[in-house]
């Protein structure tokens, strides 16, 4: 068994490296994505017994990799873009978030009995996360795992799957809801949604087409202020936040101080943020994942599973039939539930294989919202959660 620190990492590093040549190499590889398979692999490696399933390198790797990601990718958000969505997009989006954090609430009442059995007094933590991931992705996801100190890699483990895994079950949904439902959905004419013209382009790229070439200067300057802001937020966290209120994780001042960087001029210019900040959220996967004990995450999957339908199916009722009621478009609908879910890269995705030209910027838009806000309204739900659940 490796147990120095560089050889654990060597082996991180080529689990990391592995996983993408797949995702890039076949096409049923892609459909788990990276992140599935860099847990995976993660996690045969220890549980084989080449790597060790506990070390300080990976309680550390956690530790930091994290803030530093979200902080670098936040950066890259500019909140003032988010007023060209339009107010059609802008009213579905929110309904869309509403849905979700009626699903959490519903599912972790529901389910509560077996929840308790399964995780025990930390269940309320799990409505953050999947309060995140349900507003603006997997990036408020992990973000939310961290900050809320759930722990257990066994948990994210079978978490994580689920999530990615009901994504499959949602993407069929979103691409054939529109065609059953389209004639029942008469749309009023004051909902009304601007073309893309350019700034779809500029948006995008910004997000998933664009691959600039990385320049050394530039990542010099954005490791630098993802650092600043980590140093920050714990001066801040610590000093001024804890002695009034204890439970606040500084993630969530990361989050702010991001937010403010990213409408300084200076620091949107700087290209390679989305790929340090991924390659980041890596190294914590393969850390997370080579902690994982595969048979008690697979125990937990089944009652995740069961947690995460109830919000889905709650999720898509209200959506929906707020929509109706309102009289709003139904592709305009389904891509305020993607951009929630999924992402700006999926709301392109899903708007050209439909020909929803005239909702890409719009949906790619508030998809960026939903990477800002999502930290925040997951916090608010797993203490809302801890309440209702006395836990």
């Amino acid at each position: 068994m490796i147990q120095d620190t560089l050889g654990i990492a060597v082996v991180l590093v080529a689990v990391i490296f592995t996983s993408i040549w797949l995702c890039e190499r076949f096409k049923w590889a892609a459909q788990l994505s990276a992140v599935v398979w860099i847990l995976l692999l993660a996690a045969v490696t220890s549980n084989l017994g080449l790597i060790p399933l506990e070390a300080d390198l990976y309680g550390q790797l956690a530790g930091f990799t994290v803030p530093f990601a979200v902080a670098l990718i936040l950066m890259k958000v500019n909140l003032g873009d988010v007023r060209k969505a339009g107010k059609a997009m802008a009213v579905a989006f929110v309904v869309a978030c509403v849905g979700t954090m009626i699903g959490v609430v519903v599912a972790g009442v529901a389910l509560d009995p077996l929840m308790e059995g399964a995780m025990g007094p930390d269940r309320w933590k799990v409505a953050g996360p999947y309060t995140g991931t349900y507003i603006g992705g997997s990036l408020n996801f992990f973000a939310l795992w961290s900050g809320l100190e759930v722990g257990q890699p066994d948990l994210f483990a079978a978490a994580n799957a689920v999530d990615n895994l009901s994504l499959v079950v949602l993407m069929g949904f979103w691409m054939l809801v529109p065609s059953l439902l389209g004639k029942r959905f008469p749309v009023a004419a004051h909902w009304h949604t601007s073309e893309p013209e350019t700034a779809t382009t500029r948006t995008a790229g910004t997000v998933e087409e664009k691959k600039p070439r990385l320049n050394v200067l530039h990542v010099a300057a954005l490791c630098g202020a993802a650092l600043l802001v980590m140093w920050s937020s714990e001066l801040i966290t610590t000093r001024l936040i804890h002695p009034w209120l204890p439970g606040v994780p500084s993630i969530l001042v990361v989050t702010t101080l991001a937010l403010i960087l990213g409408h300084i001029p200076a620091v949107t210019r700087l290209e390679g943020a989305w790929e340090i900040g991924n390659l980041a959220f890596y190294l914590f996967f393969a850390a997370v994942g080579a902690m994982i004990h595969l048979y008690n995450a697979v125990v937990l999957s089944p009652v995740l599973f069961a947690y995460v339908i109830v919000i889905i199916v709650v999720h898509m009722t209200f959506i929906y039939g707020v929509g109706r009621l309102l009289r709003m478009d139904v592709g305009l609908l389904t891509l305020a539930s993607t951009a929630a879910k999924a992402g700006p890269p999926v709301v392109l995705a899903l708007a050209q294989s439909r020909g929803w030209q005239r909702f890409e910027l719009p949906g790619v838009l508030v998809g960026l919202l939903g990477y800002a806000v999502g930290n925040y309204v997951g916090f608010a739900m797993a203490y809302l959660m801890r309440s209702l659940l006395g836990a």
